[in-house]
């Protein structure tokens, strides 16, 4: 009868412990997210929330406005550029440098944001949250380039959650690929 006690309350510890750490990995994640949108904040943009299917947000201040597509991918994953609208997500290595992504899928609610047009202040912007591993684009068949966020991807950028360099100089000399 002891051994059953005992054993109840081993996985009772067991099972705080785990709520405890996913409860503490979540905070993190969001204090990330919350620091992003402050650092934003701070360089004096106003952040709209703008949902109607291919907008999630729009973030503007007097002289630039941000038409943001947030996008949700696994940690430690991968996004490929193929073309303007074939974008994939690739993951399932974790953080092991070297190691081949056994898995990917497409990104399929891109395209109308791709093809979205815009104004002469306005900037097409895709957030990936978390932040990814690594962000490549196809150039043709055989060559590809890393993308940063002043690499113009068919007149959008791309960052991760926690990169604010394009909203501090949001005219920095593009890249056309």
């Amino acid at each position: 009868m002891e051994d059953i006690i005992i054993t109840i309350i081993l996985v009772l510890i067991a099972l705080a412990v785990l709520v405890f750490i996913f409860a503490k990995s979540e905070k993190n994640k969001t204090t990330i997210e919350e620091s992003f949108y402050n650092k934003i904040k701070e360089l004096g943009y106003e952040i709209i929330e703008h949902d109607d299917g291919v907008i999630n947000q729009i973030i503007k201040n007097d002289e630039i406005t941000f038409l943001v597509k947030l996008i949700k991918i696994p940690e430690y994953a991968e996004i490929q550029i193929n073309n303007k609208v074939t974008w994939e997500i690739k993951y399932g290595a974790g953080n092991t440098p070297g190691k081949a992504q056994p898995y990917k899928k497409m990104l399929k609610d891109i395209s109308e944001f791709m093809n979205l047009e815009t104004k002469t202040n306005e900037i097409k912007l895709v957030i990936a949250n978390p932040n990814p591993k690594k962000i490549v684009k196809y150039i043709n068949e055989c060559e590809i380039v890393f993308v940063t966020p002043y690499t113009d991807v068919y007149g959008t950028r791309l960052i991760g959650l926690g990169n604010t360099k394009i909203f501090e100089s949001p005219y920095e000399q593009t890249k056309k690929w």
